[in-house]
C-alpha cells in the first residue's frame, strides 16, 4: 500500500529539489557536481530498502562524458558495483578518475575499442553473482533491480529476470520530465521450457527484447553480452545476446518498474557500417549476401559458446542457432520492407505535423500542457490506444500504476522523483557550461 502522505512528500521533495538546483548550483560545474558525490557517496541512487552488493551494472559508453558524470553521481551512494567501459577517444579527466579510484564499488576503464571488445573487457571485471546492462543516458531503479534479483534468488532454474520499463522525456527544458509506458509486451512475459531449442524458438517467435536489460546470472551475462561479435549490424549483437540467454536457461519478468529509458539522445550506431548506412536490422543482415561471412561467424561463435556450456554436440547446437535465427527473421520480415513513395510521403507529413503540434503545445504554461497530456492519456487508455501509454508526471504514477497492474511501492516512486531532480540539475549545469 502507498502511504497516504506519499504524494505530498513527492511534491515537497520536487519543490525543494528545484530550489536546490537553481540557487545552490551557481558556480558549480558538472565535474565538481560529480566529484562531490563520489567523495561523499551522496548521489541520487540509494539502497535504503535493501542491498545490491551482489549486482554489477555495466555501462558501455562512447563520446558522452557528460552522461557518464551523471551515472557516476547517480550510483555513487549505491552498494551496487558499477563498471564503466568508455570507448571515447580520450578518457575522463584526471580529477574524475582520481575520485573514482577511491570509490569502493566503481570501476572505470578507458577502452578506445569496439562495442563488442568493450563488453568483453567488462565481463572480466564482473565479480558479483549477478550483472545487468545499462545505457549511459538511462537509469535502473534500485527497487526494480532488487525485485529481479529476488526472483533469481528464489528460482535457480531462471538465468535472467527483467522488470517493467518507462520512458522519460523533457518538459520546459528538463525542469520536469513526463513518463510513458515502454515495451508493454514485457508485462507477464516469460520463456520457460525444458529443452534449450524449445526455449530459443519460443523466445524468437515472440521476441520482446526482454534479455538485453534483464538482470542475469553473471556467467550468463559473460556468455551473452560479454561474448558478442563485431557485426556490421548492432541489431545482430542484440539478437546474439538474446539467443545465448534463451539457450542457457529460463527467463521471467516482474511487475516492478526497473528501467527508465531516456529519449534525450538519438540511438548511437554500434558499428562503422551503421555510422554510414543507419540502422541495419537483423533480417536484412541475416539474409544479405554482403554479410554472409559475418553470418557464418555468428553461428560459429554462438555455437561454440553455448555448446560448451550446455555440454551438447556442436553441430546439433548450430542447427538450433540457424533455426532460431530464421524463426526471428520470418516473424519480423516487416523490418526490411519499404513504404511506397506515396505512403512514405504521407507518413513523413504526418510526423512533421505531429512534431509541429508538440512544439506548439510545449509553449503552453506547464500546468496547461501537463493537464492536456494527462487527459489525452486517460482517454486513450480508456479506448485501448497506443497514446494511452502516457503516464504523466511522478505525482500521477501511484494511481496509474495501480490501474495498469504495476507494482506500486513508496521506494519506486521516490526513486523516480529523485531521477527527475538529478536530470533537472544535470541539464541546468550543462546549460551553464
Amino acid at each position: 500500500m502507498i502511504r497516504p502522505d506519499l504524494e505530498s512528500h513527492i511534491t515537497n521533495r520536487l519543490t525543494l529539489g528545484e530550489t536546490d538546483c537553481y540557487e545552490c548550483n551557481v558556480g558549480v560545474t558538472l565535474e565538481s557536481w560529480c566529484v562531490d558525490a563520489l567523495v561523499n557517496h551522496a548521489g541520487g541512487s540509494t539502497d535504503c530498502s535493501g542491498d545490491l552488493s551482489n549486482l554489477t551494472i555495466v555501462v558501455p559508453s562512447r563520446n558522452r562524458h557528460d552522461y557518464l558524470l551523471r551515472q557516476l553521481r547517480y550510483w555513487s551512494s549505491s552498494s551496487a558495483h558499477l563498471v564503466i567501459v568508455d570507448g571515447s577517444k580520450s578518457p575522463l579527466s584526471d580529477q574524475i578518475r582520481s575520485a573514482v579510484e577511491t570509490h569502493p564499488s566503481i570501476t572505470y576503464r578507458h577502452e578506445a575499442s569496439s562495442f563488442a571488445e568493450r563488453l568483453s573487457v567488462a565481463g572480466t571485471l564482473i565479480k558479483t553473482p549477478y550483472a545487468v546492462m545499462l545505457g549511459d543516458d538511462e537509469f535502473h531503479l534500485p527497487s526494480g533491480l532488487r525485485a529481479a534479483v529476488g526472483v533469481l534468488e528464489e528460482n535457480r532454474d531462471l538465468v535472467g529476470c527483467m522488470g517493467q520499463v518507462l520512458s522519460f522525456s523533457p518538459v520546459d527544458s528538463y525542469r520536469r520530465v513526463v513518463l510513458a509506458r515502454a515495451y508493454r509486451s514485457l508485462s507477464g512475459y516469460t520463456v520457460q521450457c525444458t529443452s534449450p531449442p524449445d526455449r530459443l524458438f519460443e523466445g524468437m517467435s515472440d521476441y520482446a527484447m526482454a534479455t538485453c536489460y534483464a538482470v542475469l546470472r553473471s556467467p550468463v551475462w559473460k556468455c551473452s553480452w560479454g561474448s558478442i561479435g563485431d557485426w556490421g549490424s548492432g541489431h545482430a549483437a542484440e539478437i546474439q545476446q538474446a539467443m545465448a540467454v534463451f539457450l542457457l536457461g529460463d527467463l521471467s519478468t516482474t511487475s516492478y518498474v526497473q528501467w527508465l529509458r531516456s529519449i534525450e539522445n538519438p540511438n548511437a550506431p554500434l558499428s562503422p557500417a551503421e555510422e554510414k548506412r543507419g540502422k541495419i536490422w537483423f533480417p536484412e543482415w541475416w539474409e544479405g549476401q554482403r554479410y554472409e561471412p559475418e553470418r557464418v561467424a555468428f553461428v560459429s561463435r554462438l555455437t561454440g559458446i553455448v555448446a560448451d556450456e550446455l555440454g551438447v554436440d556442436r553441430d546439433e547446437c548450430a542447427s538450433w542457432v540457424v533455426a532460431g535465427a530464421e524463426r526471428f527473421v520470418n516473424k519480423n520480415r516487416w523490418m526490411t520492407r519499404f513504404e511506397e513513395p506515396s505512403q512514405s510521403l504521407l507518413a513523413r507529413l504526418i510526423r512533421v505535423l505531429a512534431g509541429m503540434l508538440r512544439t506548439v503545445a510545449r509553449c503552453f504554461p506547464d500546468p496547461l500542457f501537463l493537464g492536456a497530456k494527462r487527459w489525452r492519456g486517460y482517454v486513450q487508455r480508456m479506448l485501448g490506444r497506443r497514446a494511452g501509454d502516457y503516464y504523466g508526471t511522478v505525482e500521477d504514477l501511484p494511481r496509474i500504476f495501480c490501474k495498469e497492474g504495476l507494482a506500486v511501492t513508496p521506494e519506486a516512486i521516490a526513486e523516480i522523483a529523485s531521477v527527475e531532480m538529478l536530470v533537472r540539475e544535470f541539464h541546468e549545469l550543462r546549460r551553464q557550461k
